[in-house]
């Protein structure tokens, strides 16, 4: 079935939620009584050299984010207790300040409890191991929190929070919550909007907004699964918000069944990757998180948040979830390489530029999109149907968009071919013209969409964004690999003569040009960004007045006759000496933890030793190619950074390794029978470091 109606939705009501100039409706969130499409992007400062901050927080607005989010992990600032820290990376109050000099609202997660992976989940040893009664109304524990939480008010005072979370997955204690931000706010904490997570049927206090989320594949099941088939219902379009796999190895029982809320559909964990933890180290594409987030979009949301969008790494170690704590899974002490879509040094996966491509859609149309419901066919499939067609749509009873989800991680989707569908609007029909939808795609086309004096009935490609050129309103759109861009309008189309890629055409209406539309392919789409409302193209970040480019390639600025060349540049790569010190031995004995996870080997003796000497780039990240089971690297006494394999280079910042050009690394080889899963069948044969580089970004300049 490729039919739905749709119908103009009724007014929303407004919720006792929010305050100041934000109000929460049934169905969006309003800043100054008009709908806005929050993004969120979870960056761990704590987690990050200060000295990367910046970097970091500017790719991130160049992704299209709008709000930053960050937990506040006890654990990194007072180890013991008294001994508090808010010093170097650990300055809350300067890292909130430069989100803020970037654009970047906050929504900050203040705890007590995070989980994010750490021990004790961010908890300090000497409250989880005090015989306090943690996570309860435990008077004790109470007035520990409220000193904790008074430490971090004197941090962010005068800093404007667009929300606020207390503690995090928490399922069955409403009145626990309710006391944690009645105590925040005693303190001085304000904030338009108080949040919590909903996953797990939550029992949640009345006057926060729950908040869900959804990932591809999990590290917290078993390494003999070879999916995490709760993760599955995520990609399939429908009014479901719950997961019911998120943080479910810290939960007690099952959960509930998925509640109803009658607020709007917002998310602050969508996996934008997966950490890998020692046991199953599962590998999520940048495929696998474009359909995620486009079935979480298909399926109604209208506030996209996304856990993580930067990579980190711990500021000393004893500070990650492990087994030698009694936790379930083991995690190396420094890495959290979530595989999100920045690295730790701030490079872009291919992940950045696939969000980008829908926020670009999400800043223009994102107020619009907030007051579409979305609507699903009679017919729409439900795991574990794995061949049916799955698709949506989201329509103030005009106009919309179609969303389609044909990919799944773990299988190979069918292609669907002469599909055309109609969607009955209260103008009538809109039916797009029969197509061949690929395998393995998703995408999502407009109808009636209006682009200045004319209106597109539909197309078959995607919307990036709306600018003026030329005196005139600019469509551009994005071909959906495999499928042709055509669309249907009243006015007059001809293809007229452009510069560079892509190919241009004017709306002709009344003798005049109502509007112009651009068409990109695919790849090109993936390359486009704006600097000052001007598009770019490039393979890079394009931030303000630059182009940071971490591949070698031209960047084109769009001119008054089509694309013109405004730079070109490539990243500074210089090679490290590699030196086998050492060959691998005997893999150390396999041990686990009592609920039989495999555990990280604590005998380094039989590891592989090698010494990189490298280039004189103190801006340079090193990249490490190598294979082999665990890995630690050194400077001197110092635990510079570790890496857990999974097919993948390892990357060391120049605000990690600070200047030092000798490094030592050790590697543990692979026990031929260790029970471990690493996706997509990655399993290391050798112990080695194959090659290792310094790679520096290059810029490009734009004109103003």
């Amino acid at each position: 079935m490729t039919h739905i109606r749709v119908c103009a939705p009724a007014p929303a009501e407004i919720t006792d939620l929010g305050s100041g100039n934000v109000t929460v409706t049934r169905r969006w969130v309003a800043v100054d009584g008009e709908p806005v499409f929050p993004l969120t992007g979870e960056v761990h400062f704590s987690r990050l050299p200060r000295a990367q901050w910046d970097d970091t927080l500017r790719r991130v607005r160049a992704a299209g984010i709008t709000h930053v989010a960050s937990y506040v992990l006890w654990n990194h600032h007072e180890p013991t207790r008294g001994e508090v820290s808010f010093d170097d990376g650990l300055d809350l109050g300067a890292f909130l300040r430069a989100a803020r000099s970037h654009g970047l609202e906050i929504v900050l997660r203040i705890g007590p409890y995070a989980h994010a992976e750490t021990r004790h989940g961010g908890l300090p040893d000497w409250i989880a191991e005090s015989g306090m009664a943690v996570r309860t109304d435990d008077p004790a524990y109470l007035a520990e929190v409220e000193r904790w939480y008074t430490l971090i008010e004197e941090q962010v005072r005068g800093i404007p929070l667009f929300a606020v979370q207390v503690d995090n997955e928490l399922y069955d204690q409403p009145q626990h919550l309710s006391t944690l931000r009645t105590i925040a706010e005693r303190v001085g904490f304000a904030a338009p909007l108080w949040v919590a997570t909903g996953w797990g049927a939550a029992d949640l206090p009345d006057d926060v907004l729950p908040v869900f989320g959804g990932y591809s594949d999990s590290f917290w099941i078993e390494a003999s699964d070879v999916r995490d088939l709760r993760s599955e219902s995520n990609f399939y379009p429908s009014a479901r918000r719950d997961d019911d796999g998120i943080g479910a190895d810290h939960r007690t029982g099952e959960p509930g069944e998925a509640r109803d809320y009658d607020l709007p559909f917002a998310t602050c964990e969508i996996g934008a990757g997966m950490v890998a933890a020692y046991h199953r180290r599962p590998i999520v594409t940048a495929d696998d998180i474009d359909a995620l987030t486009l079935a979480k979009l298909a399926s109604g949301s209208v506030w996209q948040g996304y856990y993580m969008f930067s990579d980190g790494r711990n500021p000393r170690a004893g500070l990650q979830e492990a087994h030698a704590t009694g936790e379930p899974n083991d995690f190396t002490d420094i890495s959290y390489d979530f595989g999100a879509p920045l690295t730790v040094d701030g490079m872009p996966r291919e992940s950045w530029r696939r969000l980008r491509r829908q926020h670009l859609l999400l800043h223009r149309w994102g107020a619009q999109l907030a007051d579409m419901p979305a609507s699903f066919p009679d017919d729409a499939p439900a795991v574990p149907d794995t061949a049916g067609l799955r698709w949506s749509v989201r329509s103030d009873g005009t106009a919309g968009f179609v969303f389609v989800i044909n990919h799944q991680p773990g299988v190979t989707r069918p292609a669907h071919d002469d599909v055309a569908f109609t969607v009955t609007t209260d103008a009538g029909d809109v039916t797009f013209p029969p197509v061949h939808i690929p395998s393995d795609s998703a995408f999502l086309w407009p109808f009636g969409l209006r682009v200045g004096g004319v209106v597109l009935d539909w197309a078959t490609g995607q919307p990036l964004t709306e600018v003026i050129w030329r005196d005139a309103p600019l469509l551009v759109l994005s071909e959906t690999a495999g499928i042709p861009v055509r669309w249907q309008t009243d006015a007059d189309t001809r293809e007229v003569a452009f510069d560079g890629p892509g190919a241009l055409f004017e709306l002709v209406r009344d003798g005049g040009i109502g509007a112009r539309v651009l068409v990109l392919s695919e790849a090109d789409g993936l390359r486009f960004g704006l600097s000052g409302g001007v598009p770019v193209l490039a393979d890079g970040v394009v931030a303000d007045d630059r182009v940071e480019l971490f591949a070698a390639g031209d960047v084109l600025r769009l001119g008054a006759t089509g694309w013109e060349k405004a730079g070109e540049g490539a990243p500074a790569v210089s090679e490290a000496t590699v030196t086998t010190v050492r060959a691998a031995g005997t893999p150390p004995e396999r041990h686990a933890a009592p609920n039989g996870r495999a555990s990280i080997p604590t005998d380094w003796s039989g590891a592989a030793q090698v010494a990189l000497d490298l280039p004189d780039d103190p801006d340079g990240t090193l990249v490490i190619e190598w294979e082999g089971d665990v890995a630690r690297a050194w400077v001197g006494e110092r635990l510079l950074s570790d890496a857990i394999y999974r097919g993948e280079p390892w990357r060391i910042g120049p605000h990690e390794r600070r200047g030092a050009q000798r490094i030592a690394v050790e590697i543990l080889p692979p026990h031929p029978e260790a029970h471990v899963l690493i996706g997509h069948g990655r399993v290391p044969t050798r112990t080695e470091v194959r090659a290792a580089r310094l790679e520096t970004p290059a810029t490009v300049l734009l004109p103003r």
